[in-house]
């Protein structure tokens, strides 16, 4: 794949320090599977539901990517596909987490103490930097007084922030 899990010992969070009890820490795959499904519960509304599987596919397209081009990460995109589709379809959620493509990044993600490795978080937040420098770009360009810059920006800058200091890191 695109990228490598990490062990499956707890991993360091940002300036978090490290990570707290992790309940999956030594369980099997099954009970892994079932703890999480039983943790997320998709919305009553059909039309949000639609939006997370939208949302959820495009992730699990680009994790596909993430297979075949070396530094696109693999397991982050999967990882925005199961917080979607836990929202939106316990089928597709439970799918994504027995893959057997994407199963196994994905469990070890919860192994790992919902941690992503150091090179999964400099893409993010390039990414992040990348469409967000283009957005306020194309707007400005568009005409726009400062007020849609300036929430882009702000939005941006709290993404890489969680990204980089919120979210664990992975050892």
């Amino acid at each position: 794949m695109g990228e490598v899990m990490a062990s499956s010992s707890p991993a360091s969070a940002g300036e978090g320090g490290e990570i707290a009890s992790n309940p999956f820490l030594n369980l099997a795959e099954e009970e892994i599977i079932q703890r999480v499904l039983n943790e997320h519960k998709p919305s009553r509304n059909p039309f949000v539901r639609g939006v997370w599987i939208i949302i959820g596919s495009l992730g699990v397209l680009f994790a596909v990517i993430g297979i075949f081009l070396p530094g696109w990460p693999t397991t982050s995109w999967l990882v925005l596909s199961a917080y979607c589709y836990a929202r939106s379809s316990q089928k597709m959620f439970k799918w994504l987490l027995t893959n057997r493509i994407f199963g196994a990044s994905l469990l070890e993600y919860y192994r790992a103490g919902k941690a992503l490795p150091f090179h999964s978080k400099v893409v993010i937040g390039g990414i992040i930097s990348i469409v967000s420098t283009a957005s306020i770009w194309v707007i400005t360009k568009a005409g726009d007084p400062g007020f849609g810059q300036t929430l882009i920006a702000v939005v941006a800058i709290i993404g890489v922030w969680w990204v980089g200091w919120k979210v664990p890191t992975a050892a």
